[in-house]
C-alpha cells in the first residue's frame, strides 16, 4: 500500500514537471485526444489564439476552430494521425491574421502539436520578395541596357531585356560571358586600367567606352556603374547609354560646320554663330549689307537689344524653350534693328548644337532679308480688308433701300392692279429690282 502511494506521488511529482516545461515553452502547445478533444492547452497557445484553457478543455477542437477545417491545420492533422507520422507546415490563419509555423506527431492515442508566430518573419519575407519584385520589374522595364556582373570574375550575373535586344545575344549566352567578351581587342585594355583605377567598391564611377554586339558591330557607349550585393557576389550594375548615333550625329555637324565657312562667304544672307561657351557671336558679311554694321564680332546682348522691343520676349522665350525641349531647329521671324536706326524684317533659321551631356554650347542662324515680302504681303492685306468693306456696303447698306423699293413696287401693284399700262410698268420695275437683288445677294456670298 506503501509503495502504491509512493508511485502516485513520483506520477505527480513527474506530470507537474511536465506541466512546467510544457508552461515554458516559448510556443504554443496543445495535445487532443483520438476523438480531437482537447485535453491540453499551454500558456502560450492562450495568448496566441487569445482562447483561456477553461473554454477550450475538454471540447472537440474542429468545433471551436470551424473556419480552420478548410486550411491546411486540419488536413495534416489528419494525415499525422492516420498515417502514424510527424507533420511540419506554415500556415495563414485568417481568423486571427496570424502566420504560424505547426509542428505536429502522433502521441498515444492523440495528437501533439507545437506552433509559433512566424507573422513578423512571413511580413518581412514578402516584402523582399515585393522589393525583388520591384527590382525585377525596374531592370526589366528599363528603356537602357543594364546588367549585374561580378566584381572578382568579371562574369555577368544578370542581363536586362533591353540589353538582350540591343546586344544580340540570348540571356544564357550572356550569362556565359565577361565583360572582357563584350570589348573590342583594341579596347581590353582601356577596360583593365578602368577596373583598377576607377571601379571602387561603393562608389559609382562613369566612362565612355566601347562595345562589341554580338553581329561584330562595334558601338560607343557610356558606362554607369554602383556596387551591389547580388546574391552573396560582390557585383557592380551598371547602365549603358549607346551613344554611337550621337557621335555620327556630332560628326554629320562638324562636316555642316566646315560647309558653313564656305557657304557663309557666298550668300547674301546674315549668318551668325552664336558660341555659349564664351558668349560671343561672330557675322559674316552679311550683317554689312542688310543691317549696315561694319563690326563681325558682338556678344549675345547686342544681338538681343537689336530685336524690336515689340518681337524681342517672343524670340527670346521660343530660343529658351527650343533648347529646354531639346530642339534642335528654330524658324522665325521678327524686325531687326539696322545701323541707320531703321528696322528690316527678317526671317531667322538657327540649328542648335548640344555636347554629349546634352547642354546647349552653339546656335548658328541665317537670316534673310523679308522686307519687301512683308511689305507686298500687308499692302494686298489692306487690299483686300478695303475690298472686304466694299462688299460689305454693297451687301448690307444698297440691300436695306432695294429692300424698301421691293415692297413700295408690291403695294403700288396692288393699288393698280385694274390699270393694264400702270401694271405693266410696275412689273417691268419689280423684275428689275428682284434682279439687282439678287446680284447684291450674290456678293454677299463671296468670301
Amino acid at each position: 500500500m506503501r509503495n502504491n502511494k509512493v508511485d502516485v506521488q513520483e506520477l505527480l511529482t513527474y506530470k507537474d514537471r511536465i506541466t512546467v516545461i510544457l508552461e515554458s515553452f516559448t510556443d504554443g502547445y496543445l495535445e487532443v485526444d483520438k476523438d480531437w478533444t482537447v485535453t491540453y492547452w499551454n500558456g502560450k497557445a492562450e495568448e496566441l489564439l487569445m482562447m483561456p484553457r477553461t473554454e477550450i478543455l475538454g471540447k472537440n477542437l474542429w468545433e471551436v476552430y470551424q473556419d480552420a477545417i478548410s486550411l491546411k491545420f486540419y488536413t495534416a492533422y489528419r494525415e499525422a494521425v492516420d498515417k502514424q507520422i510527424s507533420v511540419r507546415f506554415e500556415e495563414y490563419f485568417p481568423a486571427k491574421q496570424l502566420w504560424f509555423e505547426v509542428a505536429a506527431f502522433p502521441s498515444g492515442n492523440g495528437l501533439s502539436v507545437y506552433f509559433k508566430d512566424i507573422t513578423s518573419r512571413k511580413q518581412a519575407t514578402q516584402q523582399l520578395e515585393l522589393e525583388k519584385e520591384k527590382y525585377r520589374d525596374l531592370f526589366n522595364r528599363s528603356p537602357f541596357p543594364q546588367w549585374v556582373y561580378d566584381l572578382d570574375t568579371l562574369g555577368f550575373l544578370d542581363v536586362n531585356e533591353a540589353a538582350i535586344k540591343h546586344y544580340g545575344y540570348s540571356r544564357a549566352e550572356f550569362l556565359k560571358l565577361t565583360l572582357m567578351d563584350i570589348r573590342p581587342d583594341t579596347d581590353r585594355s582601356v577596360l583593365a586600367d578602368i577596373l583598377n583605377s576607377k571601379v571602387r567598391e561603393g562608389h559609382a564611377n562613369r566612362a565612355i567606352v566601347q562595345h562589341t554586339k554580338k553581329n561584330g558591330e562595334v558601338i560607343h557607349v557610356t558606362v554607369e556603374g554602383n556596387s551591389i550585393a547580388f546574391e552573396g557576389c560582390n557585383a557592380r550594375m551598371v547602365t549603358i547609354i549607346d551613344r554611337t548615333a550621337e557621335l555620327k550625329a556630332e560628326q554629320v555637324i562638324q562636316n555642316m560646320m566646315d560647309r558653313y565657312a564656305i557657304v557663309s562667304k557666298a550668300t547674301s544672307d546674315a549668318i551668325w554663330d552664336w558660341d555659349m561657351t564664351n558668349g560671343t557671336v561672330v557675322w559674316n558679311q552679311g550683317i554689312r549689307g542688310i543691317f549696315g554694321y561694319r563690326q563681325t564680332t558682338f556678344d549675345e546682348a547686342w544681338k538681343t537689344s537689336r530685336i524690336h522691343e515689340d518681337d524681342r520676349e517672343r524670340v527670346t522665350a521660343l530660343h529658351t524653350q527650343t533648347m529646354l525641349t531639346g530642339g534642335n531647329r528654330i524658324n522665325t521671324e521678327y524686325r531687326f534693328l539696322c545701323a541707320d536706326g531703321s528696322y528690316r524684317t527678317v526671317q531667322d533659321r538657327a540649328f542648335i548644337v548640344f555636347d554629349a551631356a546634352g547642354k546647349a554650347t552653339r546656335i548658328i542662324g541665317s537670316m534673310q532679308d523679308i522686307t519687301e515680302r512683308v511689305g507686298h504681303l500687308e499692302k494686298i492685306e489692306r487690299q483686300h480688308a478695303k475690298l472686304h468693306e466694299i462688299s460689305w456696303i454693297q451687301a448690307h447698306k444698297v440691300r436695306a433701300p432695294l429692300s424698301n423699293l421691293m415692297g413700295l413696287v408690291s403695294l403700288l401693284q396692288d393699288l393698280h392692279s385694274e390699270n393694264e399700262e400702270t401694271q405693266k410698268i410696275l412689273d417691268l420695275l419689280a423684275s428689275s429690282a428682284e434682279e439687282l437683288d439678287n446680284v447684291v445677294r450674290a456678293i454677299a456670298a463671296k468670301p
